[in-house]
This record gives structure tokens, sequence and C-alpha cells, in this order.
């Protein structure tokens, strides 16, 4: 439902608390979301909200100068917001059938918005992404160490970005290192500096990520690979607030905020004497388990929605392709093991390989899917049910209709590609029958 009102008065207030100018009553909300001021002809929003308010699809960074006509996201609200410079009237919607205003259309309010965007760009609405949302908003201000766990591709630095966004150390730095891309003898000094001539080449002394990160927050990717030396010295951190830069012979006071991420079983490594038990339990004060793509599969066709208009943005296309029926039905029935990072690429090859089609088929996804779509599929009969006749005939006739190497790249056995050949009435071309 759509709500109207008309505002007089130079400063409105907006968020969950009902003692608030314009109340959104949503959990999602912060109590006090926004200030909109009004000076003269120019209006100022003010954000003091703990997610971020967005203006025209750009964030506010602490406040903006209102355009006389704009949209202000506040999810999951969207608000047309219009300005009227007349006998000091400020006019912004109010969603509360309660109050609504009779007034003439000036702006629009409505809490279904075209957004599938949360926090720092998350994408979701199935019940186990918004039962992360929540804990994202429970433990963001909390100065816990906080381990992310999850699959690779389910998205862990996007997580950790929105425990910084939506928290108290939001406007601070975000500092992110992969910990499994440094080699073990480079990565102490890269998380806590060296003083000059602390190794050969240091001519200058030089901070570390942590240090880097002072007042904000430090995302360690990786953390299981961290050698068990730097774990000690991560742990003396943990515990103390202070570190000591390679070569150096002070403690360095720092507060920064820590998020660890990891795909990897910690609990084993503890046993295998690879991870040490104490920075174990240190990092998993809290912790946030990410569901893989397989298991959240009602949030597929959002996420292909998004990245498309991101990649479509990122080629510079003028128009957003469409995806066919059979196009969708296979996205929606894959596995994806490598989550949404695979979703994404997969969609961005697909948009390179035919940049000027309107239409996404899915003979183009079968181009970059065929090698792995149904390569941790347990039985034999599983893995073709996923695909259309079209998608056989398109590995077939990759593979020369060769039964054997079409079985190969689909992972079943070539009595499998004879039974689905038959079902589906597919005959190989006259001359062209290969495979025995």
């Amino acid at each position: 439902m759509v709500h109207k009102t008309v505002f007089s008065k130079t400063r409105v207030t907006i968020g969950r608390s009902e003692d608030n100018d314009l109340v959104l009553a949503n959990p999602h909300v912060s109590r006090l979301e926004a200030i909109i001021e009004q000076n003269g002809d120019t209006n100022t929003l003010i954000d003091k909200s703990r997610n971020g308010v967005w203006v025209d699809n750009l964030r506010v960074e602490q406040s903006i100068t209102l355009p006389t006509c704009c949209r202000i996201i506040i999810y999951p609200f969207e608000i047309q917001f219009a300005s009227i410079v007349d006998d000091e009237t400020m006019t912004i919607p109010l969603p509360r059938e309660t109050e609504t205003s009779t007034e003439p259309v000036d702006v629009q309010a409505h809490s279904s918005p075209p957004l599938s965007t949360h926090l720092t760009g998350l994408v979701g609405e199935s019940p186990s992404m918004h039962k992360l949302y929540e804990l994202i908003q429970n433990v963001s201000d909390s100065p816990a160490t906080i381990l992310i766990r999850g699959e690779h591709g389910t998205g862990k630095e996007l997580v950790a970005r929105s425990i910084h966004d939506t928290s108290k150390r939001s406007q601070q730095p975000f500092i992110p290192l992969n910990c499994a891309a440094i080699p073990f003898d480079l990565i102490e000094s890269e998380l806590f500096g060296y003083e000059k001539g602390a190794f050969t080449g240091a001519q200058n002394a030089k901070k570390g990520k942590i240090e880097e990160a002072e007042g904000g927050t430090i995302f360690l990717d990786e953390i299981g690979e961290l050698s068990l030396n730097a774990q000690a010295k991560l742990l003396r951190f943990l515990q103390n607030k202070t570190i000591m830069r390679v070569g150096g012979a002070k403690e360095i006071p720092v507060d920064v905020r820590v998020v660890a991420a990891t795909n990897r079983d910690l609990e084993q490594a503890v046993q295998q004497q690879e991870f040490r038990p104490d920075l174990y339990y240190r990092l998993r004060v809290v912790q946030l388990d990410l569901p893989p793509l397989r298991e959240r599969k009602e949030d597929l066709p959002l996420l292909i929605n998004h990245f498309i208009k991101k990649n479509a943005l990122d080629i510079g296309l003028t128009q957003e392709p469409l995806v066919s029926d059979e196009a969708l039905h296979l996205l929606t029935n894959a596995s994806w093991p490598g989550n949404v990072r695979q979703l994404e690429n997969t969609l961005f090859s697909a948009m390179l390989r035919a940049p000027r089609s309107p239409v996404i088929e899915e003979s183009i996804l079968m181009e970059d899917m065929a090698s792995w779509l149904t390569s941790d599929v347990g039985t034999e009969e599983a893995p073709l049910e996923t695909l259309s006749k079209q998608a056989l005939l398109q590995v077939l006739t990759q593979q020369q209709w060769d039964t054997i190497k079409a079985a190969e790249v689909l992972k079943v056995s070539r009595g499998t590609i004879y039974y689905k050949m038959k079902k589906y009435g597919i005959e190989a071309p006259r001359g062209l029958r290969r495979g025995g």
C-alpha cells in the first residue's frame, strides 16, 4: 500500500521508534534512522542508522544535500521524497495507515521496494538469510571477535563488510587480508608491520594491516592457513589489544575489531595440532554459519536478477538480457558447488559470450556448466534429471555425438546417456553414431 503525507516543519526524524515524526515499523530499521533538516531552500539528510541509507542508489556518507525530488532507500522502505519551498512546507512520506493525508500527491512510500539487497549487498529472502541478517544486526556493535564459516563462494567477505558497515566503526577503515594468499615468511610482517632494518630490504618502518585498521575492522579470511607462530602473535593481540612490529621492541596499543573467516574444519585442525586451541576458542566467541546456495534455492531468482543487472552495468550493456525458461530451469536446478560466486561467474561468462543477445539461452549456459553440473550428485541417474532435451543435445553435439565423451563430461555412465536419448527421442545423425 502507498501512503502519503505532508510535513510542515523544518526538522523531521525518521526511524523505528514511536517518538519519530516518521515511524518505519520494521525490525530492520534503526530506532533513529535519519534526520531531514530544512535550511532555506535546502534539505539535508543526516544518516543516523546502523544499516545505511541510500539516496538515488548512492549510499549516504554521514550527510547529503537532497535534490528537490529523489528516492530514499531505508530497507525495506522506498521513499519518494519531494520538497516544496512554499510556506516553509517540506513533503516526505509517512508509511502508516492511521496518518494518511488527503493532501495532493507529492511523495510516495511503499514497504515492498524493488530491491533484493540487504545491508552491504547481501541478496536473499530465504529463512536462513533472514536469520543471518538478524545475527549481523545483533553482533555488529559487540566488541566480540566473530568467526564466519562457510564453503567457498558463500559470501564471507560480504558478511564481514556488513558487520562493519552496521557497526559504530562504519566510518573507520575496513581492512581485508587473505591469509592463504601470503607466504608464511611474510604473514607476520603483513599483519603486524616491521621496523626499519628488521630484515634485508626494510629501509623504512611500515605499519601492518592491523595498525592500518585502527578504529575499524580487520577481516582475516582463510584464518586456518596461518602458521603456528603467526597464530601465537595473533592470540597475544586478541588478549592484550597490543601488537609488536617485526624487529620492534615496544608494544603498540591498537583498537581494532577482528572478524575472521574459514571454510576449513578448525576442530579437526586443532586435533591435528595444526591450529592452536586457545586461538580457536578466542576466535569463535560468536560464530556465523553461512548457508550454501543449494540450501537456499528459493533465493536463486533474486540472485540471478541481481547479477544480470550488475553484470550488464559492468560490461556496458545498454539492455539487460532476459533469461529463457529453459535457462532458468537449468540455473535453479543446478547444485552450485562453488555457491554464489560460481553463479555470478557463470552468468558473467554467458553475457560476455553473447553480449548482443536479448535472451540468455540454456545452450550458452551449458558451455560453462556442462563440465561440473552433475559431478557432485550421489546417484547415477539423478544428474541428467536436471537436463532438458536441448541441454543433452548440446553436450552430444559438442562431443561430435561420441557417447563415451558425453558420459565423461556429464559424469554418468554411457548407459545413462542411451537411456536419456531414448527417453527424449534423440537419435544421432546418420554417420555420426560414435562410442559403440
